[in-house]
C-alpha cells in the first residue's frame, strides 16, 4: 500500500463509532463507543481513507491533562486503525494532522490513554509515557502519554514533558 494513496479528512463521532467498536470495543454494546465530549462543537474527528473507504479514525477533544491541567489540554481518544492497514503507516499521519490540527487551535499538550501494546507508536511520534502501566475497566493495559505541543516538532526524540 502507498501512503499517498490515503487521505486525512475531518469526519463525524458518529463516523467514528464504527471502527471504534470493531478494534477498540468488540463486543461490547455500541454505546461503549460514544466518548463525553465527541459531540462538543470544539472537538474534531478524523478519518483516514484507502480510496473511498473509511480505515482509520481518530478524536481530538479538548481536555485539561491529567498531569499539567493546562485550559489549553487536548485528549486523542479512539484511534483505531482497521486490521488490514494497521502497521502500514497511517496512524501516524492521523497523528501528525491531528498534532497539527490541535497545534493551530492554540493547544500546549496532548495526552491520551494508550494500550500498552502501542507503546512503541506513541513514543515513535514524540508523545512520552508518565507514571506506570494501570487499567481502567474493559481496556486492558494502558500508560498516559503526554506530548508538549509547545516545542513546535512532533518528530523531535528529545521532547521533555515540563510541568
Amino acid at each position: 500500500m502507498n501512503l499517498h494513496q490515503v487521505s486525512i479528512r475531518f469526519i463525524t463521532a458518529e463516523d467514528a463509532r464504527p471502527i471504534r467498536g470493531m478494534v477498540l470495543r468488540p463486543g461490547q454494546p455500541a454505546a461503549a463507543s460514544v466518548y463525553p465530549g465527541d459531540e462538543d462543537p470544539v472537538s474534531f474527528h478524523l478519518g483516514a481513507f484507502l480510496e473511498h473507504r473509511l480505515v482509520a479514525v481518530a478524536s481530538f477533544l479538548p481536555e485539561p491533562g491529567p498531569v499539567h491541567g493546562s485550559d489549553r489540554g487536548w485528549r486523542l481518544r479512539g484511534m483505531a486503525t482497521v486490521d488490514d492497514v494497521r502497521g502500514c503507516g497511517i496512524g501516524g499521519l492521523m497523528l501528525a494532522r491531528g498534532i497539527r490540527e490541535t497545534t493551530d487551535r492554540r493547544g500546549t499538550t496532548l495526552w491520551c490513554y494508550g494500550r500498552a501494546q502501542a507503546r512503541p507508536f506513541y513514543e515513535r511520534h514524540g508523545m512520552r509515557v508518565i507514571g506506570d502501566e494501570f487499567e481502567l475497566p474493559n481496556t486492558g493495559p494502558l500508560f498516559l502519554f503526554v506530548m508538549d505541543l509547545g516545542s513546535g516538532s512532533i518528530d523531535s526524540p528529545d521532547l521533555e514533558i515540563t510541568g
